[in-house]
């Protein structure tokens, strides 16, 4: 009986020592790594561990099985860059865009990336003419970024840092958190699900500067939670763009941008945010919840494009306007403005609320 079990053990070891996770290696500080992330991702089994040794790798990434892909520090340095191929990069398909080009393309689950550098500077000779993207979870994909940087991807008018968007009927979910991403030409994170509700994004705590476009953007049918993030939009069309209805935003910080934050699409809430020096603080064009924000300093606090809105307990100082109505009904209630000019601003006459008025010279004016 002894004998017996000794063998069922060897052969229960036999069948479970394959199936454990085993780490691999990219670039010089390991003896026998791998020279390029791109034969790593390639050849691993299922599920491995790929640490990457510090340096810059001029290629493009296609990772279509689940594993871990991470940086390591060696010789005072942890910075793992993937850099823009002497070649440029091959295009890829998009349920979203038609064709893309991307620096690290992911089209398995679940992948998760760690630490990894995505530079996207290129010269006239191997910058793609189409969409290029830093890194792209493609339909049917999911994972988690985690302190990750993007940078420059910025070929044309239409580059993204980060891009993560699902056309399958069968639920994904990606997670950006922790990670940097910086001065793409278009959006720095976008997230967009063509299909009802299949992409779960939650975007959390990272810091981002925009170049010209959006900071981060969430558009289709994603259900996207975004919180905690810092994003410095002083060059932004928008800090925070909100075209997918199942969206939720708390607790994010956003500088500066023509809206510092822009809902366009109902059944948006945005909470506990604050909001500093844009043009518009909070742009409202359709019937969302802006509910306990503070929007310091902006042209306008919180403006009213879209009726049916409720705006309720958020707080408005300095600027010129603080609540700019453009005739349109809304909500509003328990709000408190100190210092700008004009308290409301083409103001319909009713409200279902009472709103506080501190240190402003007018408090409404009515609609022309």
């Amino acid at each position: 009986m002894r004998r017996f079990h000794f063998a069922w053990l060897g052969l229960v070891l036999l069948v479970v020592q394959p199936l454990l996770a085993k780490t691999y290696y990219v670039g010089s500080c390991k003896t026998g790594a791998f020279s390029t992330i791109g034969a790593a991702v390639a050849a691993v089994p299922a599920g491995s561990t790929i640490d990457v040794c510090p340096g810059t790798y001029p290629e493009q990434v296609v990772i279509a099985q689940p594993l871990t892909l991470q940086a390591i520090a060696s010789g005072g340095s942890s910075q793992a860059v993937i850099a823009m191929p002497a070649s440029g990069l091959t295009t890829t398909s998009s349920v979203r865009f038609g064709t893309v080009a991307a620096q690290v393309e992911v089209t398995a689950g679940p992948v998760n990336i760690t630490g990894i550098s995505v530079d996207g500077t290129a010269s006239s000779s191997n910058c793609p003419a189409v969409q290029d993207v830093g890194i792209f979870y493609a339909s049917g994909s999911s994972g988690t970024l985690n302190e990750v940087e993007t940078r420059y991807q910025s070929c044309n008018s239409a580059g993204i840092g980060i891009f993560a968007e699902n056309g399958s009927e069968v639920t994904t979910s990606v997670t950006i958190e922790n990670s940097n991403a910086n001065l793409s030409s278009w959006a720095d994170i976008y997230v967009c699900s063509p299909q009802p509700s299949t992409l779960n994004a939650t975007i959390k705590n990272n810091y981002i500067i925009v170049n010209n476009g959006y900071g981060i953007a969430t558009d289709c049918n994603t259900t996207a939670t975004i919180s905690g993030n810092v994003v410095y939009a002083n060059y932004a069309i928008s800090g925070i763009e909100l075209i997918a209805p199942s969206s939720t935003v708390t607790g994010n910080a956003v500088t500066g941008g023509d809206s510092g934050i822009r809902l366009d699409v109902a059944g948006v809430r945005v909470s506990g945010n604050t909001v500093i020096g844009a043009s518009f603080g909070i742009t409202v064009n359709a019937a969302g919840s802006v509910i306990s924000n503070h929007i310091g300093n902006s042209d306008f606090g919180i403006s009213l494009a879209g009726s049916g809105a409720t705006v309720q307990t958020n707080v408005i100082t300095q600027g010129q306007i603080g609540i700019e109505f453009q005739c349109v009904t809304a909500t509003v209630s328990g709000n408190t403005i100190n210092g700008p000019a004009t308290g409301f601003d083409q103001f319909p006459g009713t409200s279902t609320g009472t709103n506080k008025f501190y240190n402003v010279a007018t408090l409404t004016t009515g609609c022309s």
